[in-house]
């Protein structure tokens, strides 16, 4: 049997494959282009002559850098220093060599050494040039760029995920929910009714398609529990809960029990929806119903807050980086909620115990 997917689980397959094309077509692109530039810079030795250099001087250094994660690092960088003479003049030049090359070869001793025959000063070792013609091939060359567009890929995956890959609100996913129970798969997460109790407990990331397909072929709790490898497992008696918050653009409620807030999370605001419907027929009768509807400045002034402070941070920061990074945040999120709160003002139900006024305890 297939595994039924989530509308965002198929919005995220198209995601990664369109950026993978865009990795491959890039890639091979760009390599194209930098072998027509490495082909370019080895053009003069179509009209090159050979010539016999003496090694003047062998150079080993270790250079400093940065990794990808601002580490410090070393590596060994090999250079070699030559001279000959063409036609009287003496020529000298300095290059960077392999370490097989390097350790091959002696102060003193003779090298060949390639020239351009229109400027005697375009030379190199004919070892080197061979080389650089060989690796001038599709294949290396996109070897050689691609270290340079997988990032920019995974920046596009990052920057799609965000703003495509997103669950729908209002959908109702088959395969996701039963009457008591709530698989959520964005956020690694599973939520049941077990007879009067809420069951919620995180799912491992390495066991999410395992689970999903226990799921959908109806397995146990206990089983699913098993295979999720979860390291938060929570029962929650719905019958001895103080307090239940809901707001209706969210996908979350809240509860209170034993003085401890729990957030349980689900799939979507509908699947939400579907679940609360459910839970409240457990919750203790003697909780007082609330229903509270914000006007929508009200529910949007939060975000309003929000976007001013950031704003702010903006202006008074003034750095590129966290300008870009900021920017992009609100416009991808903040914005989108302040319009959301707008059109679509907050809903809040709240079932809590009764509070006893300070009138009725003194009567």
């Amino acid at each position: 049997m297939s595994i039924k997917k989530s509308p965002g689980q198929k919005r995220k397959k198209i995601v990664q494959i369109g950026v993978f094309l865009f990795f491959i077509i890039t890639t091979y692109f760009a390599g194209q282009f930098w072998g027509s530039l490495s082909e370019s810079s080895l053009s003069w030795v179509e009209n090159h002559a050979t010539v016999t250099a003496t090694v003047t001087e062998l150079l080993h250094e270790e250079e400093e850098y940065r990794n990808r994660k601002g580490r410090k690092r070393t590596k060994d960088v090999y250079s070699i220093s030559y001279k000959f003479t063409v036609e009287g003049d003496e020529i000298d030049n300095t290059i960077e060599i392999s370490s097989s090359q390097f350790n091959s070869i002696e102060e003193g001793s003779d090298i060949i050494v390639w020239y351009d025959s229109d400027d005697v000063y375009t030379n190199d070792t004919k070892e080197n040039v061979e080389s650089a013609l060989a690796s001038n091939n599709a294949v290396s060359n996109m070897f050689t760029v691609g270290v340079y567009t997988a990032p920019i890929a995974l920046f596009l995956y990052w920057l799609l995920s965000i703003i495509f890959v997103r669950e729908s609100k209002k959908s109702l996913p088959e395969g996701f929910y039963t009457e008591t129970s709530w698989l959520d798969v964005d956020d690694k997460y599973m939520v049941a009714l077990d007879g009067s109790e809420l069951v919620y407990f995180d799912i491992d990331k390495s066991r999410i398609s395992e689970v999903q397909q226990a799921y959908q072929n109806n397995a146990s709790l206990e089983d699913l529990i098993g295979n999720s490898k979860s390291s938060k497992l929570k029962r929650i008696p719905l019958g001895e809960i103080t307090e239940l918050v809901s707001h209706h653009n969210s996908d979350v409620i809240t509860i209170d029990y034993k003085g401890d807030s729990h957030k349980i999370e689900f799939l979507n605001q509908t699947v939400k929806q579907h679940a609360l419907e459910r839970i409240i027929k457990h919750i203790p009768t003697n909780l007082s119903y609330m229903k509270k509807e914000r006007t929508r400045i009200q529910a949007a002034i939060p975000s309003f807050i929000w976007l001013l402070i950031l704003v702010a941070v903006i202006y008074f920061v003034n750095y590129f980086l966290v300008n870009i990074v900021l920017g992009f945040y609100m416009l991808v999120s903040v914005l989108p909620k302040i319009i959301s709160r707008l059109i679509d003002p907050t809903i809040t139900q709240t079932w809590l115990i009764p509070t006893v006024s300070e009138e009725a305890v003194t009567e």
